[in-house]
């Protein structure tokens, strides 16, 4: 390996499944499918929030822990790349939805748009209140959780160096995450009484909650690093999740539904395919097209909202009628103008920010 990372398709190829997911999630929300059996299929599409945090953990422990060796300040330098990543594109959709949509009460703000929802989303520390951890930009819990990631990582690799130490910390995220559910229902119920719906979305939307899912990912790249990653232990690794999934549907039919549609208990799912596309990177699952709308998935994820939007306004969605073939329809249309909006975004907005970062490093001298 040289001086940079070296690129995996296969987690290109998972944000490419991931945006993909999530767009399927709420464009549904508008042209639902007409058969129950799609409906249930589709319902945990909204997962793929998960598969892209998943496809983070892997990311940023391959990178930090490599560079870690190569450069004079690698904490300092993995803050810069993560704010200059997202930074750009976030704040172009901080400006975009606030004139767009204005500062009237929605849905995630009863109350309005205020200075503290705008200047903690800006300040990415809107994950810290119900009406501002998703009010300012559509989607925007799952940015603030991003970052709070980013915060806390390297200091959990001084801790975690191994499968042994990824599965207690694993444990003890669950620990927290039950805790932190408990505890924030408790304390919020009384400010909240009229606005249930917060309630429910924060305690899903906070850090805490989500944490379990990034020690997945954590625990999935120490598998992948581990001397035991071999194509015969990951086939076994298959059959006893398999085994472990089909023994859910065993279980009372009330506990069963709360398990296997947990974000936590999908995104081991989303770990076992990371796995498998590590090992197996076929070509079928892993080209050029998932692996391109990957590469632009985060500027997919913040337009997407807009274009639905657009579709809406316009009338435009009315062409697509209803039912199972117009919900797959509608669903494409909006991925393939997001895509076209992204690749734009992607060029101008992304890059430039990223190889600003970049800039900034390569200034103050990055290797020993």
């Amino acid at each position: 390996m040289n001086d940079s990372i070296k690129k995996y398709d296969y987690i290109d190829a998972m944000r490419g499944y991931a945006i993909l997911l999530v767009i399927l999630a709420h464009s549904t929300h508008a042209i639902p499918p007409s058969s129950s059996s799609v409906s249930t299929a589709l319902s945990l599409a909204g997962t793929g929030v998960q598969l892209f945090y998943i496809a983070s953990a892997l990311t940023l422990c391959m990178s930090f822990r490599f560079r870690a060796a190569l450069e004079l300040h690698p904490l300092r330098n993995f803050f810069i790349r993560r704010f200059f990543r997202i930074a750009p594109m976030f704040y172009l959709a901080i400006v975009f939805y606030l004139v767009v949509d204005g500062l009237a009460p929605r849905y995630w703000a009863p109350d309005g748009i205020g200075l503290f929802e705008v200047v903690s989303t800006v300040l990415f520390i809107n994950g810290v209140h119900p009406e501002a951890i998703n009010s300012v930009v559509p989607g925007g819990w799952s940015i603030a959780v991003e970052m709070t990631f980013y915060l806390v990582l390297p200091f959990v690799l001084l801790r975690v160096t191994s499968i042994k130490s990824a599965l207690w910390f694993l444990a003890l995220s669950l620990v927290i995450y039950v805790a932190a559910a408990i505890g924030l229902r408790r304390l919020l119920q009384g400010a909240y009484a009229h606005n249930p719906h917060l309630i429910d979305g924060f305690i899903y939307m906070n850090f805490l909650s989500q944490l379990p899912v990034f020690a997945i990912g954590i625990a999935t790249y120490f598998a992948m690093t581990s001397r035991y990653f071999t194509p015969r232990n990951l086939a076994i690794g298959n059959l006893l999740y398999l085994a472990l999934f089909v023994a859910a549907f065993a279980l009372p039919e009330s506990l069963r539904r709360h398990i296997t549609t947990n974000h936590v208990f999908i995104s081991t799912a989303y770990a076992m395919v990371a796995l498998n596309l590590a090992c197996w990177p076929v070509q079928i699952f892993v080209n050029r097209i998932i692996v391109w709308i990957g590469k632009i998935s985060f500027s997919m994820y913040l337009s997407h909202f807009a274009v639905l939007v657009l579709f809406a306004q316009t009338g435009a969605i009315d062409v697509f009628g209803s039912g199972d073939a117009a919900c797959f329809a509608y669903w494409l249309s909006i991925v393939g103008l997001t895509a076209t909006v992204s690749r734009i975004t992607y060029a101008l907005v992304e890059l430039p920010g990223i190889a600003f970062g970049k800039r900034l490093i390569e200034r103050s001298g990055q290797v020993h």
